[in-house]
């Protein structure tokens, strides 16, 4: 669990983040929603422990998360970032070890071979193994992070209830297939008790697989609740500066949402003949 204790972040006196409390818990997917703009990747950083806050505290469990080593923090959290640019020439399986980096000291186990096999495998990364890490588009280069950070979280002696995993925008690059993968197995850790923070764009992802939705605009917090109580017209106009209009089919358990300019409309079609 994630403890955010009225968090504030400046830069130059900018208020990139303003007295933000919340709390991130586990067995949950929080989906943090906004403007480009808005803190949310500034946010990431510091629940991560990157950055500190100008003001407040982050509290991992019971602990101040900003007092931690690097090397406790590495077994606690994995981090997937937006980009990753590498000038070396690793293969795309010596990517995903690099998860693993935190349980050994000299050369890894068999089990962290092991780990990192089912972890591109899940990711469906597998054939990649041999493949120069560069050679890969940017959606398939994601997918290989993806398998990374789920090898670093795979660990036999720490209680999953205890795990942090954080996204930031993890589906930007892939495509549709992938972008469901990808947040399905964020689901399927957070139902495995892991707390699951992500940062996503597509409102319609966020209704689909959120359990919690924060809701930011210009570093404040404009509500947080579940799907159903933060995509409101309202909530989304207030954030947003747009209209939308939020859809509901029997045979889907989360809303959607269509810009309120693309309401159908009614066109006549006259024949040829006359």
């Amino acid at each position: 669990m994630i403890t955010v204790q009225n968090i504030s972040y400046k830069v130059a006196q900018k208020n990139i983040l303003n007295k933000l409390s919340f709390v991130l818990r586990p067995g949950e997917v929080t989906v943090v929603l906004g403007q480009n703009g808005a803190g949310k990747s500034t946010l990431l950083k510091i629940l991560s422990g990157e950055q500190k806050p100008t003001e407040g505290k982050v509290l991992l469990g019971q602990d101040d998360l900003h007092r931690l080593s690097f090397q406790q923090l590495a077994h606690k959290r994995a981090v997937l970032s937006q980009q990753y640019a590498t000038n070396l020439p690793f293969v795309c399986e010596e990517i995903v070890m690099m998860g693993r980096y935190p349980h050994f000291s000299n050369k890894p186990a068999a089990i962290d071979k092991e780990i990192v096999h089912q972890c591109m495998e899940e990711m469906q990364v597998s054939p990649f193994a041999g493949r120069s890490y560069q050679t890969l588009s940017g959606g398939e280069q994601q997918r290989v992070q993806m398998a990374r950070v789920l090898a670093q979280l795979k660990e036999h002696n720490l209680h999953s209830h205890k795990k942090v995993l954080l996204l930031d925008e993890p589906t930007a690059s892939m495509d549709c297939l992938y972008q469901q993968l990808c947040l399905s197995k964020a689901k399927e850790l957070a139902r495995k008790g892991y707390t699951v923070s992500v940062i996503l764009h597509d409102l319609n992802l966020a209704a689909q697989f959120a359990d919690t939705i924060l809701l930011l605009k210009q570093g404040r917090l404009v509500t947080m609740g579940s799907v159903r109580e933060v995509l409101q017209p309202a909530f989304i106009a207030q954030a947003y500066d747009m209209e939308v209009n939020v859809l509901e089919y029997e045979e889907y358990d989360f809303p959607i949402l269509v810009p309120a300019a693309h309401k159908r409309k009614t066109v006549l079609i006259r024949s040829v003949n006359q």
